[in-house]
């Protein structure tokens, strides 16, 4: 649980950094979400979102009493409780006895946990005593043994806090002290015998001497979903508690009474075209509403994944979804990354024992860009099965993927997905196929000559807006078809205004550029974005992605110049640059000065690196921009195609901020000095991503 503070200290750093650059190139975490006070009998409540990402709501009608709602968070805290804050002089024992008597409706779905939790001071301490949790059970590192409390069982964890925020500073050292309830026995409903534990933590040389800063009641979600009604959140002082019922309950087979059905036999349809629906990330994976869908105009997207059980979720209540009967399920899920990947719908569940399940409702595979659907009509919830748990994974990749259209219902129900499949991409005038003719009238209109092109079909990469990445895509997909070279564009058709921009074929001495180029209209001004010193690695790849998107935002275009031994482990950068319609090229192998080496290793590092290049692109054929733009007779009669030299150096490389190589563009620009010439930047500057993500809308709204 980190303390706001140190939060508040993080976004500051960012906002003051960035302060003196324009208001569009500014980057920064937003501020965290924040509320506290005290209700009528005492008790202080408190609501902390970090970013303020997602939404979250906090409702507490008295008495330590609260309800609170969560989705698609990065991280969320709320409680209730006594804080008797930094004036703080007695320690536990001069409380006498300690206690929660509470009663929780407690519904995660994803990572997060309901405990009592608190501060001492002098020394700092910061503790916990986790009574239930969802999918993941705190915090797994150090444990030191089990005690017994009140007949319930607790592992006890310890770990040191070094250099971390706590409730007096952002640079703090202190201990964390946990107990958490054994896997079987976790419960959200009973009593926290605290002072129980304080004093079993004191045994085994847990130092708990300080003042006591607060005791609270708290549910904390992680990048999860989910909802909380803190029915009964009673703290006592000094008195015998007497709990409201049995400390752990043993779960049922059926409920009480009769589920309810709905009538239309439909439990759940989750569109997405709304917001997540209460689906949370799995895992390391995260989710967000995307505008890649399989029907209507937004789907969830699942990113992040560092596992193949990484994916998506829902949490499922007993209540309607009753062990021991049968329910039909449906998704439809599909992948953009590889060539085919294996897709799971899978059930997640705890026995009676406490031991986890994991059963396959159903699987399917699917191709790239092909949506699959996930479907059984009659899977059986089994017998005694809790905390239910459905979701999305892959049965061996670690790839990003989508769903939409993802149901429950009544045993036998069959969702029916064939009339919401969209029509068919790339087809511009629909008329049931994909040809040259859908080419050369995107071409048309993207010229802003009067041709009529269907929205839907057109938006090849589904983003809502029918730009160049659409063209570049369509153009690939017809050359996929198409028996004659990649390189040959397809011919105009008889209409006489057909583009001038239009590639022509090959000729024996001549240089085809070989991303998309035909959008551009040449009778304006025009600056050629170059990027050296890629693909980028480690905390420097967020930079690339950020050129990149920039870019391809903005209906910009870029070449992007590769270095040979940055390649291994990075293709994915390469492959992104490409498939967003950037021009690949070469910057040779090891990044040397082709004037002091010889003339088979100047071969050497330039056709190395071209193979690697081709064999992530399938292109042939790469500009070259030599390392340190070092160019005399013998670079060049060894290398056979075009050097890239450059009109204007960002001075990046050399220190220059944000704001400098701003200025330096701007200026250019505004005198006429810029038109025409290509630039020399490097992706691997937090400064260039900055200055590109201003002036790249910037030099459009010039002209």
């Amino acid at each position: 649980m980190r303390s706001k503070h140190s939060l508040l200290g993080i976004c500051t750093a960012a906002v003051l950094g960035l302060a003196m650059l324009p208001t569009a190139s500014i980057v920064s975490f937003a501020a965290d979400q924040f509320e506290q006070g005290t209700d009528a009998e005492g008790y202080d409540w408190e609501l902390w979102n970090q970013y303020g990402q997602g939404s979250v709501s906090m409702t507490h009608p008295g008495n330590g009493a609260y309800s609170c709602e969560w989705s698609n968070i990065e991280n969320a805290l709320f409680r209730a409780g006594k804080r008797f804050g930094f004036n703080a002089t007695k320690t536990w024992k001069e409380y006498d006895n300690i206690a929660i008597n509470y009663d929780v409706d407690y519904q995660p779905n994803g990572n997060s946990y309901l405990c009592c939790y608190g501060w001492t001071m002098n020394p700092t301490v910061e503790y916990y005593i986790v009574e239930d949790w969802g999918n993941w059970r705190p915090p797994g590192t150090e444990k030191q043994g089990t005690i017994e409390v009140d007949g319930v069982q607790y592992d006890l964890y310890t770990s040191m806090r070094v250099n971390k925020p706590s409730i007096f500073s952002d640079n703090d050292t202190f201990p964390q002290y946990w107990s958490v309830r054994v896997p079987d026995q976790k419960s959200s409903k009973g009593t926290i015998r605290v002072s129980d534990h304080f004093a079993a933590w004191e045994k085994i040389g847990w130092d708990m001497k300080g003042a006591l800063y607060e005791v609270s009641l708290n549910v904390e979600g992680y990048q999860s979903s989910g909802k909380a009604n803190v029915k009964k959140n009673e703290i006592i002082f000094g008195a015998d508690p007497i709990p409201t019922e049995e400390t752990t309950e043993a779960p049922a087979t059926q409920p009480t009474d009769p589920p309810v059905v709905p009538d239309d036999g439909i439990y759940f349809h989750c569109d997405f075209e709304d917001g997540v629906d209460s689906w949370s990330g799995r895992g390391d994976a995260t989710v967000a509403q995307s505008e890649t869908a399989f029907a209507g105009s937004s789907g969830l997207a699942v990113t992040g994944r560092t596992d193949t059980w990484n994916g998506t979720s829902i949490a499922l209540g007993t209540a309607e979804f009753v062990p021991g009967n049968s329910y039909s399920f449906s998704v439809m899920a599909m992948q953009n990354v590889a060539a085919s990947d294996d897709f799971k719908l899978t059930l997640q569940y705890a026995d009676a024992d406490g031991k986890d399940h994991y059963d396959t409702i159903a699987e399917a595979s699917g191709e790239k860009g092909e949506w699959v659907q996930l479907s059984n009509t009659s899977f059986e919830i089994p017998n005694g099965a809790v905390n239910l748990l459905l979701y999305v994974e892959t049965a061996e990749s670690k790839n990003d993927f989508f769903i939409d259209e993802a149901g429950a219902a009544v045993k036998g129900t069959k969702f029916d997905v064939s009339a919401a499949a969209k029509p068919l991409l790339g087809d511009v005038d629909v008329n049931g196929s994909v040809e040259l003719k859908d080419l050369v009238a995107l071409q048309k209109y993207m010229l802003g000559f009067s041709v009529t092109v269907n929205a839907e079909t057109s938006d090849m990469n589904a983003d809502g807006t029918i730009d160049v990445f659409d063209l570049a895509l369509l153009k690939r997909e017809l050359l996929k078809k198409n028996s004659e070279p990649a390189d040959i564009t397809p011919a105009p058709t008889e209409e006489k205004e057909e583009p001038a921009a239009e590639v022509q074929e090959r000729r024996e001495g001549y240089w085809y550029n070989k991303a998309d180029v035909s959008w551009i209209d040449p009778s304006k001004p025009m600056v050629a974005f170059a990027f050296d010193d890629g693909p980028n690695y480690s905390d420097k790849a967020a930079f690339a992605t950020r050129i990149q998107n920039a870019l391809s935002e903005n209906n910009a275009h870029g070449t992007f110049f590769y270095v040979g031994q940055n390649i291994a482990g990075n293709e994915a950068e390469i492959k992104r640059a490409h498939e967003l319609g950037f021009e690949i090229a070469n910057h040779t192998w090891t990044h040397t000065d082709l004037r002091v080496v010889d003339a088979a290793a100047i071969r050497q590092e330039v056709s190395s690196c071209a193979n690697k290049l081709a064999e992530i692109t399938g292109e042939t054929d790469f500009l070259l921009r030599p390392p340190y733009l070092g160019v005399n007779d013998t670079v060049k009669s060894n290398v056979n195609v075009p050097l890239i030299n450059c009109g204007l150096d960002s001075g990046d490389w050399s220190g220059a901020s944000a704001q400098e190589i701003i200025d330096k563009f701007t200026a250019a620009a505004q005198n006429g000095s810029l038109n025409g010439k290509v630039i020399l930047m490097h992706e691997t500057y937090d400064s260039t991503a900055q200055a590109v993500e201003y002036l790249v809308p910037y030099l459009q709204g010039q002209g």
